[in-house]
């Protein structure tokens, strides 16, 4: 450890001892007098070069160690943990100030102390807050009176009352309705005061903010001021929940070119006076906290309404639906699928389908809609290599788009981050999507993907419920769709499986509109009659989550294609080619004229010429299987289809099995039999 904290830490208890009333004499290294616990004459000890957390003992207690324990020794108390940030020397020349025993330090670093006396309401002092500043460094800590000693003080202040600062003063003003300014720390409440302006904070800092401290401010006028910085955001909206239905009036007020981490105090050196913090508070308009973090965006004014049923005569407006029963209005979407499978290719399709008002995908347009996409993964030239595809193999002119797509590809930026104190916060994006927002006046707005748009933990329900919300509060406040396509976990997705998103369970439960994208699986390949090598380049989307509409009987069906986009160049003379996609429709198994179904039929209830019968059944010999004999007359069917069409013969009892003689096996068989009655017609 820093010997400088060591020195810091003897320095504290001498100040310690000093302030009781007991002085110590330098003997070589060590500082040495009589212990104020048992008295003993030169037992007790401070050395600052002892390593570790023996600074002090008392051969005559047999204790010691460090600062907090010897308050707690003496009588109980506790000291904040921080003072051992303060740097300083071992030499002393135990000067007073008056009120609190200063040990000054050659090295021109001395503490610098100030103490804000906390009194209730009756003008009774409680307890006592002591800032220490030593050569850049701070702590704090607090003391109370001993009630068995006059003039003596306690480290601890448990038990003590829970009040603001200047409490006498804020109840004077609010008994004549003044307004009051609370801000982050006893300093600031001190400058506002010389100002005229009534003003408290509590005890502690930033955080320590509690229901017993609003209760002192029921019916009067708030004004908040935070430092600027997240946990001074925090804090404002913590002291602004606490006091929601306590004060008469709510306000917050950020101050203009605050640095980083400034206050009041800075804001004032910077130039800022009374009259303009009059106007910037004349200003500021009713604040309700509204959500659960705390962020210099201000938060929409809310109230609980409440509406008598029986008065809603007239009919609601039809929901917003902007693509199919993909994008709508007001509500959150999302596209869950695996990496590589077609997920930004996909979207991106749908997205111009809406900025050109074109089917290109398949699925039903509402109306033309303008579009905002962020795209996280790509980097620009990559998503304009993407949107060329996509205007190349659907023929769109750019024209087309101007005015109706935009795209950003944002880097550095999150729409949520975590604090240094780990604490949740709305980032730098959030503020700027809104105002692009604004400014564009999109109907949709497409973040992909959704992982990317935050750095919080995947895995926290309570977090993704912070970021979900976020985007749900864009999507009612602007009346817009807005999407955030999401990875799939690793391993097996299941189409339809909502749950197959990667995190925490309360991104699935966000979104209102959750569909899933996958590739072709090998027996769908089968049934369709294509390629397992070609297999992957078709696609199927299905509802995963469609809670606000009914679902999908069936999935659509997609197909990725490759694209050259001619872009070549002397040094890459093939240029690149790009997927997009487009619709697929997979072979109708029933897509069959009855005359060829009959004549299948026919041949099944004739048997072979062996005199055998055909035969369902998955052992049966290549020769006996009667799902060949469908395929015979319908070519372009896999066995998968031609299976399925036998299938549908034996449950509606157009075929049934009987038993036979075999003429070859000579024993009994199953074999097929055709109902002439159940002829498709």
């Amino acid at each position: 450890m820093d010997d400088r904290i060591e020195r810091a830490r003897a320095v504290l208890i001498m100040n310690e001892l000093a302030r009781r009333g007991f002085r110590l004499r330098r003997v070589g290294h060590e500082y040495i007098g009589p212990c104020p616990k048992c008295g003993g004459t030169d037992r007790f000890g401070v050395n600052p070069n002892k390593q570790g957390k023996q600074i002090w003992n008392c051969r005559g207690c047999k204790a010691g160690r460090d600062v907090i324990d010897l308050v707690q020794h003496l009588d109980g108390g506790d000291f904040d943990d921080n003072i051992t940030t303060l740097i300083g020397s071992n030499k002393t020349n135990g000067k007073s100030n008056g009120k609190y025993h200063v040990v000054e330090i050659d090295d021109g670093a001395a503490p610098v102390v100030s103490e804000y006396p906390y009194y209730d309401e009756n003008g009774d002092l409680h307890f006592v807050v002591v800032r220490i500043e030593s050569g850049g460094h701070k702590a704090i800590k607090q003391k109370r009176p001993d009630p068995n000693r006059a003039g003596h003080w306690l480290g601890s202040v448990k038990g003590c009352r829970v009040i603001p600062y200047r409490l006498p003063e804020l109840i004077e003003a609010i008994g004549n309705g003044h307004l009051i300014a609370i801000v982050e720390g006893e300093k600031k409440v001190n400058l506002l005061a010389n100002w005229g302006v009534a003003a408290t904070c509590n005890a502690g800092g930033a955080g320590k903010w509690k229901d017993e401290h609003s209760a002192f401010l029921k019916g009067a006028d708030v004004v908040i001021l935070p430092d600027n910085d997240s946990v001074g955001f925090e804090h404002a909206a913590s002291v602004a929940r606490s006091l929601v239905g306590v004060a008469k009036r709510i306000r917050r007020v950020v101050l203009p070119d605050l640095p980083p981490k400034g206050d009041i105090v800075d804001w004032v050196d910077a130039g800022g006076t009374r009259e303009k913090l009059d106007e910037l508070i004349v200003q500021a308009s009713d604040w309700i906290p509204g959500t659960a973090d705390a962020t210099p965006a201000e938060q929409p004014e809310t109230h609980l309404e409440v509406f008598d049923a029986g008065d809603d005569l007239d009919l609601p407006p039809p929901r917003g639906w902007l693509l199919g029963n993909q994008f709508c209005r007001g509500f959150l979407s999302s596209l869950v699928a695996p990496g590589a499978v077609g997920k930004t290719a996909l979207r991106l399709a749908q997205l111009l389908s809406l900025a050109t008002e074109r089917g290109l995908t398949g699925q039903h347009l509402f109306v033309r809609c303008r579009v905002l996409l962020l795209s996280f993964e790509d980097g620009r030239d990559e998503l304009r290599r993407r949107v060329a595809a996509a205007c190349i193999h659907h023929n769109i002119n750019r024209a087309d788009l101007k005015g109706w797509l935009y795209y950003a590809t944002p880097k550095g930026i999150k729409l949520a981050e975590l604090t240094n104190g780990g604490l949740r916060q709305r980032g730098r994006l959030e503020q700027e999507l809104r105002d692009k927002i604004v400014e564009l006046k999109p109907d949709i707005v497409c973040l992909d993907p959704f992982v990317k748009t935050h750095s919080l933990e995947e895995n926290d329900n309570s977090a993704m419920d912070f970021v979900c919300e976020l985007l749900a509060a864009l999507a009612d406040e602007f009346n817009i769709a807005v999407d955030a396509p999401h990875h799939a976990r690793k391993g097996l997705t299941t189409p339809g499986d909502a749950d197959t998103g990667r995190g925490g369970s309360s991104i699935r439960d966000a979104g209102r509109l959750v569909y899933t994208l996958t590739p072709m699986s090998e027996d769908e390949a089968k049934q369709f009659n294509i390629e397992q090598a070609d297999r992957r380049s078709f696609i199927r989307l299905d509802s995963a989550k469609v809670n606000i509409a009914k679902p999908a009987r069936s999935a659509t069906w997609l197909k990725l294609v490759s694209v050259s986009i001619g872009n070549a160049t002397e040094q890459y003379p093939s240029g690149d080619e790009v997927q997009t996609v487009e619709p697929w429709t997979p072979p109708d198994t029933w897509a069959v004229s009855s005359v060829t179904l009959n004549a299948a039929l026919t041949d099944i209830d004739a048997g072979m010429p062996s005199g055998q019968r055909y035969s369902n059944a998955p052992a049966a010999s290549h020769e006996r299987a009667v799902w060949r004999v469908v395929q015979k007359h319908c070519p372009n069917h896999s066995e998968a289809q031609c299976r399925e069409i036998i299938s549908a013969w034996l449950r509606n009892g157009v075929l049934y099995a009987e038993t036979y003689n075999d003429p070859v096996q000579r024993k009994p068989l199953q074999g097929l039999r055709l109902d002439p009655a159940k002829r498709p017609s």
